[in-house]
């Protein structure tokens, strides 16, 4: 699995609200792929910034929170060129699966 896939999946958990609005240039065909065949799900939000992405939770969509297009809000930034997606080197992948039912458990 790719390493972004993971950062954004430990943001997205991380997240009280089921979901994390990520910064243009986050996620690409490949990343949207893995994040669903796990469960997640990825709109467009203009949310924080033009151009950027939400990802969902599988919690979150099944309680019916997933919107294909996050609408801009009075603190959307027209740019933002060092926004980044954190490194989380804490996070137990694996441990979320299990939950899941992804993984089998030992």
């Amino acid at each position: 699995m790719n390493c972004s896939t993971v950062n954004l999946i430990a943001v997205t958990e991380c997240s009280e609200c089921g979901y994390a609005d990520v910064p243009p240039g986050s996620v690409n065909e490949e990343t949207e792929t893995e994040l669903a065949s796990l469960g997640y799900a990825v709109s467009l939000s203009d949310r924080l910034w033009l151009g950027g992405f939400r990802i969902y939770s599988p919690e979150s969509i099944q309680a019916g929170n997933y919107r294909l297009h996050v609408p801009p809000s009075i603190f959307t930034c027209a740019g933002s060129q060092s926004a980044h997606v954190p490194d989380n080197p804490d996070f137990d992948l694996n441990a979320v699966l299990e939950e899941r039912g992804v993984l089998p458990s030992h």
